[in-house]
């Protein structure tokens, strides 16, 4: 049956792109039992309230229509993921029963690393993520709005020392937030988002990118499999994990610096006369991400910060232990760059000073 509002093509497209993300979550993990478990069949509801559903009777995994019309791909993979563990619960640990979230289910989701909450009337990923973020604001919340707005100010100096500021407040609110956790066991203050749309293919800066994130924002980056829907394929997708406040701030600093360098390359550009080229980008970028991190790090130090030290997060590690239990960390091959357009990159970068709304968007 055709469902209103999706084509049969870009039904087909799903229905397979949901096919390809359960046979990975399947034949990736290293328990041979669960490698042999029968895909099942896929569908949509066009009821409101369900994000999706498990039907034990037609081994069916049914999600809705408004979930795959209206949010992301990290927002259906969430769900998918939490239905494929009631799936789990049942044809392989017998769950018939319990209750639907019991224990079967909750083992599943730890085997899996799915969400046991992303289902029924649960709100959506990135409606969870604005909601989370918005506790009453405290002081010290609210002296990092403040700084990052006066850090726009056309006096450098004034600029600069308020950007300085800013960041080490930052620090301390890490530094607090992970007192506060040291009381808590539950792993459900952490969430999850891709940055960006899962792509066949990354270029270099990316991947600059999410050390950059990693080291200054207080998120987790992974680097992910994730199915490419409009080309029917397995490829990958850089997925952060923090607390609500982080990963709205690291997703506000990624935007802004994937914009900073099309705005500063695209003026390179105009100087020079042409445009020379993909990797010639990639090497401007990458000079780019180095010279406001290295910005960022002598801000630290001037200001008698935690000078260079990441600041760890046992809780978050322990959450991304669960969520990949294999997770492995690889070094990128040798690569011909140019340091001529690295070094015009980093002299950019070490302009940059992030704009007001790190933590909450300005109103117009």
């Amino acid at each position: 049956m055709s469902l209103k509002g999706l084509s049969p093509a870009h039904q087909r497209a799903l229905f397979h792109a949901l096919h390809l993300e359960w046979e990975t979550a399947r034949n990736m993990h290293p328990d041979p039992s669960i490698r042999a478990l029968k895909p099942p069949v896929f569908s949509l509801h066009q009821g409101k309230k369900i994000l999706g559903k498990w039907s034990v009777e037609k081994r069916e995994i049914s999600l809705s229509l408004g979930l795959v019309l209206n949010h992301g791909w990290d927002t259906i993979r969430e769900v998918l993921f939490h239905e494929m563990a009631h799936q789990l619960a049942h044809e392989l640990y017998g769950a018939f029963g319990e209750k639907p979230h019991g224990p079967a289910f909750l083992k599943a989701c730890r085997l899996l690393g799915a969400n046991p909450k992303a289902s029924g009337s649960f709100a959506p990923l990135k409606e969870r993520l604005q909601s989370d973020a918005q506790p009453a604001e405290d002081a010290l919340t609210s002296r990092i709005r403040k700084l990052f707005a006066l850090s726009q100010s056309s006096n450098t100096h004034e600029s600069q020392l308020a950007l300085a500021k800013a960041h080490a407040l930052m620090e301390k609110h890490q530094i607090q937030t992970l007192k506060k956790n040291k009381e808590k066991t539950s792993h459900s203050n952490f969430i999850t988002i891709f940055l960006g749309e899962p792509t066949l293919r990354h270029h270099r800066e990316f991947y600059a990118l999410a050390n950059f994130l990693t080291e200054h924002c207080f998120v987790r980056c992974v680097w992910t499999m994730a199915c490419v829907l409009e080309k029917g394929k397995m490829g990958r997708a850089l997925e952060i994990s923090g607390t609500a406040p982080q990963v709205l701030s690291a997703e506000y600093t990624y935007g802004f610096i994937v914009g900073a360098i099309d705005r500063a390359w695209e003026t390179f550009c105009q100087k020079v006369g042409h445009n020379p080229g993909r990797y010639r980008k990639s090497d401007f970028a990458e000079g780019m991400i180095e010279g406001f991190s290295e910005k960022l790090r002598q801000e630290k130090t001037d200001n008698a910060s935690r000078a260079l030290d990441i600041i760890r997060d046992p809780f978050l590690d322990d959450y991304l232990a669960i969520r990949y239990p294999r997770i492995v960390s690889r070094t990128s091959r040798g690569r011909r760059v140019s340091p001529e357009f690295m070094a015009k990159g980093r002299q950019e970068g070490k302009k940059l000073s992030l704009a007001p709304g790190l933590d909450k968007k300005e109103p117009p």
